[in-house]
């Protein structure tokens, strides 16, 4: 893992890297612990997450069962 695989939350929902819509990563986000994503979102403080890019298109593709 590096430094550059992690990005803002709220910056990688707007970026044309992420792969699903506003409204499914806001549902995939609240419901992390209970869908497996929680090991995508490292919280730096009580409203800031990173998330590692790698692990949340990981978690996405098992999730499709790709």
């Amino acid at each position: 893992m590096s430094l550059g695989e992690y990005i803002q939350k709220n910056e990688f929902v707007l970026s044309e890297n992420c792969p699903v819509t506003p409204s499914e990563f806001k549902w995939l986000f609240k419901q992390r612990e209970r869908n497996g994503f929680a090991k995508a979102f490292v919280k730096l403080n009580a409203r800031s997450f990173l998330i590692h890019v790698p692990t949340f298109i990981q978690c996405l593709s098992e999730k499709q069962g790709a």
